[in-house]
């Protein structure tokens, strides 16, 4: 473990605002496993020169057609195959319950992951590193959750045209992340990290109201559950989720990931929502990190903490999104280690 690694106390004092002696960083969970394979051990090296100040764990999570032979019942699908060809299509469009017929033995077979041992690793990471922060992961959430059970195309008509239906499986949906939030807290993680790529570049998938009526109860509810157990509620969602900003912080969420540069004002949301929330701000994987100079990523990466920094805190600096080998080497490293300088510098104004 590196030497400067932040402490569970520090880290959470900075998500807090209530000061932090350096930036607190998470970045290699995005350094995709092809940078490693195309850069060798030039990367692996400069990698562990900077710190990482989060553990993450994750925990048995079911699968998705297939599942494994100890827990056959606990996948996603109810049927062996598919019931049409949809291994052929894209993957916003394969659909676990592609028809409403069997919609209540779905619901009666939506996986369960209350088993102790799902658990058992993160509650070892906890037990071995007690002064650092740990984070569980729990990917798809709601509407990416939804639509790979329904398919993109219909979960968003269903929100219209089958409402209680829709209402229905979200609740299903939430009860499962429930008892995630559950097992996590047994295992006395600090946070827990999900995802739901709600947005596109211009706007959200769906109106806002349609998030108010199916997702935002649900999301209340997971965030109640999470601060139960003393633990916070962090969200990666891509895309432009100006428009439920204020809904989010409503409803306590702690930490938002990753205030996508391009999709969202990165300076107006700070002016807006700063001192409310925890940013998990990106830098830029679209344009700046795979097609700007060295010099250019130094100048950018110092130019995301001056924006989402404040005195008390208040940011986590990591990636917009996975990155892979569109991305020089040199770039990486000039990232990583302007994040960590400044980040330090920064913090000493």
């Amino acid at each position: 473990m590196h030497p400067d690694v932040l402490t569970r106390d520090e880290v959470r004092s900075a998500l807090e605002r209530r000061g932090c002696r350096r930036v607190p960083l998470m970045i290699r969970m995005w350094i995709g496993g092809d940078c490693y394979d195309a850069y060798g051990d030039r990367l692996r090296k400069f990698v562990e020169t900077i710190p990482d100040d989060f553990l993450q764990v994750g925990f048995r999570a079911p699968g998705g057609w297939e599942s494994s032979p100890d827990y056959p019942e606990y996948r996603w699908a109810i049927k062996d195959k598919p019931d049409e060809d949809e291994t052929a299509k894209g993957i916003d469009s394969r659909r676990f319950l592609s028809k409403w017929d069997y919609f209540d033995e779905y619901i009666e077979k939506m996986p369960n992951p209350v088993i102790p041992d799902f658990f058992t690793d993160a509650a070892q990471v906890r037990k071995d590193n007690p002064d650092a922060f740990v984070v569980g992961m729990d990917f798809f959430c709601f509407y990416e959750r939804l639509w790979t059970i329904r398919g993109m195309q219909d979960i968003l008509a269903d929100f219209l045209l089958e409402p209680e239906k829709t209402m229905r499986l979200t609740n299903a949906v939430r009860d499962f992340h429930l008892k995630v939030i559950q097992g996590y807290g047994t295992a006395k993680v600090d946070a827990i990290y999900t995802s739901d790529d709600m947005g596109t570049q211009e706007s959200l998938f769906f109106s806002p109201e349609v998030f108010r009526k199916f997702l935002k109860p649900a999301y209340a509810a997971l965030i109640e559950e999470a601060h139960a157990h003393n633990m916070q509620f962090w969200l990666h969602t891509c895309g432009n989720v100006t428009s439920i900003m204020e809904d989010l912080i409503e409803i306590g969420l702690d930490v938002i990931h990753p205030i996508q540069p391009y999709a969202m004002d990165a300076k107006a949301t700070v002016e807006a929502y700063g001192g409310r929330i925890t940013f998990m701000p990106g830098i830029d994987v679209q344009h700046l990190l795979p097609h700007c100079s060295k010099e250019e990523v130094i100048v950018g990466t110092k130019e995301v903490i001056d924006t989402f920094r404040h005195d008390g805190g208040g940011m986590i600096f990591s990636l917009s999104n996975a990155i892979h080998t569109d991305v020089s080497c040199e770039n990486i490293e000039a990232f990583m280690q302007t994040a960590y300088d400044y980040g330090i510098k920064a913090c000493k104004k």
